[in-house]
């Protein structure tokens, strides 16, 4: 009994030295690697900012090279762990099936990334929604997500693969877009007086580029209104403010002329039996 006990403590002994150096090389890897790593990637992001590289695909190649850095730490604790990379790679090679399966999304979201900064479907600072009801202006697309920023300042985050995958509306790659509105008057407003009156406020407009066309037709008539098509011009960059100052501009010029704006009303026809 005493001789497997000596036995023990002397193994124990004679690993100590080697356990307490690959502790130590462990710490000083674990602090000295994120700092390294930082230094690495400011140097490579000032690099790529110098020669105008597009925002999109420096945030995804710094995903990137965090993603293989990463890795990379993860093989060289193991080799100073002690498990041999061969072995290990023998596990992986049995559980390929099941690994397989399990990064088959990861991996599509990468191809996903790789296809969009290829076919530049969008650029940071555009506007985009998908068919999925997501939009945002973008923000960052890493190796397997993209960043979305809402209007009210929330981030969405969004499989690269979902976003290649489907139909993108892009808001923004377009320097002008076209503003489509549709205004309603009562049938008691002369179609004329209100196209005149329509007219006058589109060209009114600053905005309002007076090169392209201005459409303003009568579309429907309605079971208590006409409804007239509002159509014009704008830089994207104006779309939305001047989306607001016609619903405005329109109600105070149709005050100001005596046209009516249709809104829902019930008659009531009393009739008395003689």
């Amino acid at each position: 009994m005493n001789t497997l006990l000596e036995s023990f403590l002397t193994d124990i002994f004679a690993a100590l030295p080697g356990l307490v150096i690959r502790g130590l090389i462990l710490i000083i890897l674990f602090i000295i690697w994120p700092k390294l790593l930082g230094i690495i990637l400011t140097t490579y992001k000032k690099t790529l900012e110098k020669k105008n590289v597009d925002p999109l695909l420096e945030s995804f190649t710094v995903s990137l090279l965090k993603t293989v850095a990463y890795i990379a730490l993860f093989f060289v604790v193991v080799s100073v762990i002690g498990i041999k990379a061969t072995s290990l790679v023998t596990v992986l090679g049995t559980a390929g099936i099941a690994v397989g399966l399990a990064l088959q999304g990861s991996l599509s979201n990468l191809a996903g990334g790789v296809l969009i900064l290829f076919f530049k479907q969008f650029s940071k600072g555009d506007y985009i929604s998908n068919n999925g009801g997501i939009e945002g202006t973008v923000d960052q697309i890493h190796i397997l997500y993209t960043t979305l920023v809402t209007t009210d300042n929330k981030v969405i985050v969004v499989p690269n693969g979902q976003l290649a995958n489907n139909a993108i509306i892009n808001y923004s790659r377009k320097p002008e877009r076209r503003l489509d509105m549709v205004f309603s008057v009562s049938y008691d407003t002369s179609a004329d007086k209100a196209k005149e009156l329509l007219r006058q406020i589109a060209e009114n407009h600053p905005a309002v580029l007076k090169d392209k066309a201005i459409t303003i037709r009568m579309a429907k008539q309605n079971a208590s209104s006409l409804d007239f098509n509002f159509r014009v011009w704008v830089k994207s960059s104006d779309y939305w403010d001047t989306l607001y100052d016609f619903n405005e501009e329109v109600k105070r010029v149709f005050d100001e002329n005596g046209v009516e704006i249709p809104y829902q009303k019930i008659d009531i026809y009393n009739r008395t039996e003689k």
